[in-house]
């Protein structure tokens, strides 16, 4: 049997239509619709839908439950906003990146990870967008006191937790667990497009 063409070290079990080479069943885990575009037809992409749609499962239903929340509903917004940009700037840009930069960002945050970019700067390639997302959410203030003459308030560790779940949530919703495509990103761009015409520029519609 042949070596794995990625490591060089393992048996190469699985043939890998992308690369037209085989690999082992690690390597094609680990670099499968991260390094590569995987075709369709793959059935080992297949088989990793059906195992993130299991994982991802959790997020359905919390969206509606959260956002509910006026205070959330205004974080998620501005984090709705960085992603759209983020995807105006990458032309190949998914909801399976949209999703994997929210669960990185989850991570990190859950981690307590603090690194500092700056939302305002200039997105470039070399930028990661979790890290991003996670100084957004780190400096947002949600402005209450437009409303109720109340101070602004920052977020709990629970409260950004929370939300980014409800985000994951209805990019599942929105998809059908189907992340391959821009379903989300283009429902997320007719929201953006329709809130700044209406001149919200603090929020944009949940759906």
């Amino acid at each position: 049997m042949a070596m794995c063409h990625q490591c060089g070290r393992r048996k190469a079990k699985r043939h890998c239509p992308a690369l037209r080479a085989e690999l082992c069943q690690l390597c094609c885990g680990e670099i499968r619709q991260k390094r590569i575009n995987c075709p369709s037809s793959c059935p080992y992409l297949k088989h990793q839908t059906y195992q993130e749609q299991r994982k991802w499962e959790k997020f359905k239903g919390q969206a509606k439950e959260t956002l509910s929340d006026e205070k959330l509903a205004w974080l998620a917004a501005q984090i709705e906003m960085a992603l759209y940009q983020i995807a105006k700037h990458q032309r190949d840009f998914n909801d399976y990146e949209a999703f994997r930069i929210l669960s990185n960002a989850r991570d990190k945050i859950a981690a307590g990870d603090k690194r500092i970019i700056l939302p305002k700067e200039k997105i470039e390639e070399k930028t990661n967008p979790a890290d991003l997302i996670i100084e957004l959410i780190n400096k947002a203030r949600y402005e209450k006191g437009l409303l109720l003459s109340v101070p602004s308030s920052g977020y709990s560790r629970e409260e950004k937790l929370r939300c980014l779940d409800a985000l994951m949530g209805i990019i599942y919703e929105i998809t059908g667990g189907d992340f391959n495509q821009q379903i989300y990103l283009k429902d997320l761009a007719r929201r953006a497009e329709r809130a700044k015409k209406e001149q919200r520029s603090q929020k944009i519609i949940v759906p």
